[in-house]
């Protein structure tokens, strides 16, 4: 009778819970470059669908290569790839191209979706 009614409990709440949805969340970074110059920027990702974006203010680019663990983002971008440590909220940006090079550092904070973002990344 216990088990029964364990396995009606069971397969109610498999019935009635509502799907698991990826949800996109969102930091706010700021890095400074080499010129000593600090830059704001957002970074939106997705654990279930494995995307990353950067929001500059004016339009979304989506990352390539992307792996997010629960340790660390990485993601490469055409001009550049990142990587967030979760942990610390350290941020590094690797230019990429025959005139950059180097290292840029920043940290990033978790932060609601900023003004002016298309509808289905918020």
């Amino acid at each position: 009778m216990r088990l029964a009614t364990l396995l009606m409990t069971a397969v109610v709440l498999a019935a009635v819970a509502p799907p698991a949805m990826a949800e996109p969340r969102w930091l706010a970074c700021k890095v400074t470059d080499q010129g000593g110059q600090v830059r704001n920027f957002s970074v939106v990702f997705d654990d279930r669908r494995n995307t990353a974006g950067v929001w500059d203010g004016t339009s979304l680019a989506e990352g390539t290569n992307v792996a997010i663990t629960f340790q660390a983002l990485r993601a490469r971008f055409p001009n550049f790839a990142v990587t967030y440590n979760r942990n610390d909220g350290a941020f590094s940006m690797t230019p990429l191209g025959p005139n950059y090079g180097g290292l840029l550092h920043g940290e990033c904070r978790r932060s609601v979706a900023p003004p002016g973002v298309p509808a289905e990344r918020r």
